[in-house]
């Protein structure tokens, strides 16, 4: 049943539009209600600060127990989605679990939803499937599941699919920036955790245990691009074009601690017009990383040939170090498949 919320007092925000029970369904209401919630949370219709509507407001609305919406609110507290506080009512935090950007996953689901259609299955059969498939991650399969962790995503999830390939109908790899790697772990099941040398300490302490954490180390593409800094003469300027200001963190190290702390470095993120202005116009060189130029960046600036991209590939020491780790693991199942148990911190 398609229920429109009445209109919100002021500061309040009905849940994006309309909530729909399905009475007949086998999914539990309290599930359908978490899930809708959720998804209009993470697709950006309910933005950080909205407040949802009071338990029994929002009961009466939908002709649900007001039971059933407060457990419903405190599940997606203790999935860090809101926040409830005496008086102030149940708000969709700060920072709520936005993992793409907000068309993709509408794009997705929509897609999975027209696919099922031509097939003949309903949504509602499609949602059963998909939790299925999600209950199922949470647990150890045939396969070696494997989570590398980096600072942008365009790098993890490269690393994540130069894995893939190295060890197919052995693992499978998933790639997530470094600060989800908590919630990953705790939604998903990950028999490994990978990561370049760069990243192990702090890896290593938000897995905290829960997987072996495998340092890979990494072929720097840049390597020749390192001696091309170090050989500018001293004061030359060198832009660097990040989507994350991690990224920029990152590069700046690398330059500091390889010898090319001579030079100065502009630092532009996607978004800071006068930043990127600033680069464009007084820039000897322009270090762009990959997620830089996929969103296209590259193509707001002058003087092309001063574009530098920087990227890493994994050492195949790194992929044979991965190997071992994936051996161990397989070896510990025995012929059932079942896990034996973990090991934790960096090999």
């Amino acid at each position: 049943m398609g229920v429109a919320p009445a209109p919100a007092p002021a500061g309040s925000a009905a849940p994006g539009g309309s909530l729909d029970i399905a009475r007949d369904s086998d999914v539990p209401i309290s599930t359908q209600l978490y899930w809708q919630l959720a998804y209009q949370i993470d697709t950006g219709r309910l933005h950080p600060g909205s407040r949802l509507p009071a338990v029994r407001e929002l009961g009466a609305i939908l002709h649900v127990n007001p039971n059933t919406v407060r457990s419903v609110y405190k599940r997606l507290a203790e999935a860090g989605y809101v926040v409830s506080r005496q008086g102030a009512g149940t708000r969709v935090t700060a920072r709520a679990p936005q993992r793409r950007t907000s068309g993709t996953l509408e794009a997705l689901v929509a897609d999975l939803l027209r696919t099922a259609a031509r097939s003949g299955y309903s949504a509602d059969e499609v949602a059963s499937a998909v939790y299925s498939a999600a209950a199922e991650r949470k647990r150890p399969g045939p396969r070696i599941e494997i989570l590398f962790v980096e600072c942008t995503t365009a790098d993890a999830q490269r690393a994540a699919e130069r894995i893939a390939e190295a060890f197919e109908g052995l693992a499978d790899a998933d790639g997530v920036l470094i600060d989800l790697v908590d919630d990953r772990l705790s939604r998903f099941h990950y028999d490994l955790v990978a990561t370049s040398t760069f990243h192990a300490d702090e890896t290593v302490a938000l897995v905290n245990g829960r997987a072996p954490v495998i340092a890979m180390l990494a072929a720097p593409s840049y390597a020749e691009l390192l001696d091309e800094v170090r050989a500018l003469p001293r004061g030359s300027r060198v832009g660097l074009v990040c989507a994350t200001e991690r990224s920029t963190q990152n590069i700046a190290h690398w330059l500091s601690e390889s010898g090319g702390g001579g030079v100065e470095l502009l630092t532009a993120l996607l978004g800071d017009e006068p930043a990127l202005d600033l680069a464009d116009r007084s820039a000897d060189l322009l270090l762009l990383t990959r997620e830089a130029l996929e969103i296209g960046l590259a193509s707001r600036f002058g003087r092309q040939e001063r574009i530098r991209e920087w990227t890493y590939d994994l050492d195949p020491a790194g992929i044979e170090l991965l190997r071992r780790a994936i051996d161990r693991i397989r070896a510990s199942r025995g012929p059932s498949g079942a896990a034996s148990g973990r090991s934790s911190g960096a090999e």
